[in-house]
């Protein structure tokens, strides 16, 4: 046994709640959902923007295995940007010794560039043989200091087929997968990525409430969660002080601490009229963090953090705006905090 397969001996029994999880993500059925698409071993992702990023793994079962992102903005003649990555959760060391070479078939295609974010990346030219290797069902994988990360192409056709319909590209010169002779005048323009603009905040950082401000503001947060409040929220965390932040002279953010799970926890999160004259409106009721104008959540898919989801909220002095929203792929054990960023929600964020 090499060296890398016993620094990741630990990781080869995955309790069977994880396991579960793992499974559910890694679906074999084909399913279409908001933004994205996913079959088999592969993914597909589509923002706001139009931009794509279609993404493949390993096997589930792999150990050490490698995930490939292929990324194409919207729009004639733009390239398919790839990156390459190789599992290695808890490995300080990933990065040591030569890089690592593309093997189409058991033949090496040469070595892989340095990309930075703890990736790799293909040259056009192997990119161009690694896409025909996926069409053509040859096996693929990744070498690095003797060891190999396999890629599963199980998927990939149905999800780049559905990245080039999204973007109108099916039977044009610049498809991925099936090319043809169809105009480019099919290809879809991008879309402008949303502008914010994010407003002045008075405080910058929840602080908790005085008990004059929670005999006020109780009652009326918990009125606004609704009779089943003690059922979705835990009622050990709604006995927890609230926390209020004054967003300008008319309005404030309250935030009420909400529910506990095993490894995530959030809260309710309110913008409210100092007077009281208005019910409160609710933003999030599983954010946990504010920070100057900013509320954000962030959410493990599984204890041991190897895959995360995230929103944002933005104060544009009348209204918190969602700026974000996002995951960063399958738990799959790549790296600590996930392999990817794949956003379904882009913003332009602009101070006032």
């Amino acid at each position: 046994m090499n060296s890398r397969k016993q620094r990741h001996k630990a990781f080869n029994v995955i309790p069977a709640a994880l396991m579960m999880l793992a499974t559910y993500c890694g679906s074999a059925t084909a399913a279409s959902v908001a933004g994205g698409f996913s079959h088999k071993d592969w993914d597909l992702t589509c923002d706001n923007t139009l931009t794509c990023r279609a993404v493949g793994y390993g096997a589930i079962a792999e150990e050490e295995g490698a995930s490939v992102l292929l990324t194409r903005k919207a729009g004639r003649n733009e390239p398919v940007i790839n990156r390459v990555m190789l599992a290695h959760y808890g490995d300080d060391e990933w990065q040591e010794g030569s890089a690592p070479e593309l093997i189409i078939a058991g033949r090496t295609a040469g070595a892989l560039s340095f990309a930075g974010d703890e990736s790799w990346q293909m040259s056009e030219a192997q990119l161009a043989q690694f896409l025909t290797a996926l069409k053509q069902d040859k096996s693929i994988s990744f070498r690095k200091n003797d060891d190999d990360y396999s890629l599963s192409g199980a998927g990939s056709s149905a999800v780049l087929l559905k990245m080039d319909d999204v973007q109108g590209r099916v039977n044009t010169p610049g498809a991925i997968l099936r090319k043809g002779k169809n105009s480019e005048s099919s290809v879809k323009a991008p879309i402008a990525i949303p502008v914010i603009l994010k407003a002045p905040v008075i405080d910058k950082y929840l602080r908790r409430m005085t008990a004059q401000e929670e005999a006020v503001f109780r009652p009326v947060i918990l009125q606004a969660l609704g009779a089943d409040a003690d059922t979705f929220c835990s009622e050990e965390r709604l006995a927890e002080p609230l926390e209020i932040a004054r967003l300008n002279e008319q309005r404030s953010l309250v935030s009420a601490p909400c529910w506990l799970a095993a490894y995530n926890s959030g809260d309710a999160y309110f913008e409210i009229n100092n007077d009281m004259q208005s019910a409160p409106v609710l933003v999030s009721d599983s954010a946990n963090g504010y920070d100057n104008g900013v509320i954000s959540s962030g959410m493990r898919g599984r204890g041991v953090g190897d895959c995360w989801s995230y929103d944002a909220w933005v104060w544009n002095g009348t209204e918190f705006v969602q700026s974000q929203r996002g995951d960063t792929g399958r738990c799959m054990m790549m790296r600590v905090g996930g392999a990817w960023d794949l956003p379904l929600l882009v913003t332009e964020v602009v101070e006032q």
